[in-house]
């Protein structure tokens, strides 16, 4: 039921425990895969951009590393195997187009802790992902 999974990371402690619980899950199951997201909600600058020849994806792995690089290194030195998937624009909806496309059975997300009011007002990227998601959401606080 679970053996691909989607783990979204941000560089936030809460995805940190969300990869731990990823790493846990991935352990257990036989045959598990898991692509691990990391979505940008901002483009790169225009001077990174001609810096590296207009190569989004090559700047989006770059960043991938440099904010989630601590978790990243944490899945790899579990012996965990993933695929990496990077995308910019609203993580909530990039995150659910992703998991589509690798057809995961488990979206793994961390919390951000909003408070319930801000939570309300603001809404949450794990909120909207459990509420749109066409399949099992696990939010780690």
């Amino acid at each position: 039921m679970f053996k691909k999974m989607l783990l979204a990371i941000d560089g936030s402690e809460n995805a940190r425990r969300a990869a731990e619980s990823a790493i846990g899950l991935f352990n257990l199951i036989d045959g598990a895969s898991l692509t691990v997201t990391y979505i940008s909600p901002n483009p790169p600058s225009q001077t990174r951009l001609v810096k590296a020849d207009f190569d989004v994806h090559s700047l989006l792995i770059e960043d991938a590393n440099k904010i989630s690089g601590k978790t990243l290194d944490m899945l790899k030195e579990s012996g965990v195997n993933y695929d990496l998937e990077v995308a910019i624009g609203d993580p909530a909806a990039e995150i659910l187009k992703i998991r589509d496309k690798v057809e995961a059975g488990l979206i793994i997300v961390g919390s951000r802790g909003l408070g319930s009011l801000s939570g309300v007002v603001l809404g949450s990227v794990s909120q909207k992902i459990a509420h749109h998601a066409h399949c099992p959401v696990m939010i780690v606080k």
